[in-house]
């Protein structure tokens, strides 16, 4: 894995930046699954985030694609996918040291997590898990009803509804009441991964209808929760395959491309800029603004990298 040490360039024209940037991630980044080929990476864009790498966790982990942060009990959460074998959800402690690398085990594939009232909302393949914070047990499980579904990344409104995207078959759904069911199928929102609920808005990484592979040409869009209508966050030109959505308390977004294996910010007005290129698989980041934190997990080499963030 090889990372840029000032991946934000100044001082150099635009066109000089965009090639010295095609230049360095063609070495660093490495072959892509056939689904997710990398994308070619943004010119990058003058901006005042900077990154400190604190530790890497290898331990444990194994096809890493969540990290939550639980702040009552001062740990993290990691999901892993395995492809092998029966996935697992791993507790860290904040110094990068294993707690319980088995704390939820005998899952299917569980990815996208986020935390509601004392359970940790998880999914696996074609259902939503509550899994019981003090235990690991899972104490409900919410399956999709549908013949096709691919739940990935979720996340809980300040009402406690939760909303999980369906990244191949175009579905956001949510639960809602105890109901779990669709709540939006929209073509402009197709092939949905990351998804975050801001304000009044449900913020999400999707392609449209007029993308030949929507999955690979993701940008991102919000979605009113009140009427479900749909607006372009940032233009309408695809940025890559997005991942993660995930606020920096400022204003700005943390963003990652799985395909490129790349980690972003966004601050509106001035559009997406490279922080680092962990690698391929870099998936559902989680910053904690109380600390000034954001934890990384990178799939593809089985990591999860800490840094401390300077806005």
């Amino acid at each position: 894995m090889c990372s840029p040490s000032n991946p934000v360039l100044r001082d150099v024209s635009f066109a000089l930046a965009a090639t010295l940037l095609v230049g360095l991630f063609a070495g660093c980044q490495a072959a892509a699954e056939p689904d997710t080929p990398p994308e070619e990476a943004p010119a990058a864009l003058p901006d005042s985030v900077e990154l400190a790498e604190v530790w890497v966790l290898e331990a444990g982990l194994n096809r890493p694609e969540s990290v939550i942060y639980d702040a009552e009990r001062g740990v993290l959460y990691v999901s892993s996918i395995n492809f092998e074998g029966p996935g697992h959800i791993s507790k860290v402690s904040l110094d990068g040291t294993p707690v319980d690398s088995l704390w939820a085990s005998d899952l299917a594939a569980p990815k996208g997590m986020a935390l509601g009232e004392g359970v940790l909302y998880v999914s696996d393949e074609n259902a939503l898990l509550e899994i019981d914070l003090d235990s690991g047990e899972i104490v409900a499980r919410h399956v999709a009803q549908a013949d096709e579904v691919y739940l990935n990344d979720v996340a809980v409104g300040a009402d406690g509804a939760v909303y999980v995207s369906d990244s191949r078959f175009s579905k956001i759904y949510a639960l809602e009441d105890g109901a779990f069911d669709v709540w939006l199928a929209h073509e402009n929102v197709l092939m949905p991964n990351g998804v975050h609920v801001v304000g009044d808005e449900l913020y999400v990484a999707a392609g449209d209808s007029t993308a030949e592979e929507p999955g690979r040409a993701r940008y991102l869009q919000a979605v009113s929760l009140a009427d479900q209508s749909v607006r372009a966050l940032h233009g309408t030109e695809p940025e890559g395959a997005l991942d993660a959505i995930e606020p920096d308390g400022a204003g700005g977004l943390f963003v990652s491309d799985w395909g490129g294996g790349r980690l972003l910010h966004y601050r509106d007005g001035t559009g997406l800029a490279l922080l680092r290129a962990p690698g391929q698989g870099t998936a559902d980041v989680e910053f904690v603004a109380d600390t000034q934190m954001l934890y990384v997990p990178v799939m593809m080499s089985n990591q999860l990298i800490a840094f401390e963030v300077s806005l």
